[in-house]
């Protein structure tokens, strides 16, 4: 059998492949790559395109009935998300904020934690720092290594989501990114599947310099240090199995997704 597996080209996400696509472990079935951004793969995810996707918090709420999501693979922010950036101090509640778009955990976060804007613009994610310098934008919400470079842009950060979750969630992580697979697999390749991922994720943080080596194939970013930076922010204990932490970090984002009428409500299932 094979597998058809979307990523995105954020180094977190190649890291974690790495065992797997680079053959370095031995799997159960041939896997097939694709590497697209996530907004991307949020909006191809109900064509049911791919086996197992990426997928963003916000964007698996459209697809819960064909796609589970995996324990594995999950990027939570620990004590950190999203970002809030300007050229300036703004007052958010009269501006223009860029998104790096609407299925995004981010922008859904932002809806939930921060003043409704006077509009909405999608842009992609990588270029949102330069949307806000131009004027294009009079904020914009960062996702990815582009939260650790904004500074270095001239750009300085007006929210940080995070501590809005956390006044929220307490010290439960924040839900950012995580794999889907689809709900017709058949249960027994589907355990063989997530076998292979975490041995793979395993393999990563046991060759560490590798993968991020191998990481940089599709990063935006062609330094080692700055891209094991951000790998070490959302690949941790997590990423093998989020468990009932995960879980209840899900359950508190949702739940207050469908209180305010941000998302329709439904009954969250996860595959261990």
């Amino acid at each position: 059998m094979k597998f058809s597996i979307a990523h995105t080209p954020d180094p977190d996400d190649s890291f974690m492949f790495y065992g797997m696509f680079e053959k370095k472990i031995q799997c159960s079935f041939e896997y097939m790559q694709t590497v697209k951004d996530i907004e991307t793969l949020n909006r191809e995810a109900p064509s049911e395109k791919y086996d197992v996707t990426a997928i963003s918090a916000n964007g698996y709420a459209a697809v819960h009935d064909k796609y589970l999501l995996t324990s594995s693979g999950a990027s939570f922010g620990i004590s950190y998300g999203p970002k809030v950036i300007g050229r300036k101090s703004v007052d958010l509640s009269k501006a223009i904020v860029a998104v790096p778009g609407k299925f995004t955990s981010a922008y859904l976060l932002y809806r939930m934690f921060a003043p409704e804007p006077v509009q909405f613009r999608e842009i992609r994610f990588d270029l949102i720092p330069q949307a806000v310098l131009s004027g294009e934008a009079d904020a914009g919400v960062l996702i990815h290594d582009e939260q650790l470079t904004f500074k270095e842009k001239g750009l300085m950060e007006l929210l940080d989501l995070y501590q809005e979750w956390k006044k929220y969630a307490g010290n439960l992580p924040i839900p950012l990114g995580f794999n889907a697979i689809k709900r017709s697999i058949p249960a027994d390749d589907a355990r063989k599947y997530m076998d292979d991922f975490r041995r793979s994720i395993e393999y990563s943080f046991s060759h560490e310099e590798d993968a991020v080596k191998y990481s940089l194939k599709y990063a935006r970013y062609a330094d080692v240090d700055l891209e094991r930076r951000f790998i070490r922010m959302y690949v941790n204990d997590l990423s093998v199995d989020f468990g009932e932490t995960g879980r209840k970090a899900l359950k508190l984002y949702y739940e207050r997704a469908f209180r305010m009428g941000l998302l329709e409500p439904f009954d969250l299932e996860v595959l261990s």
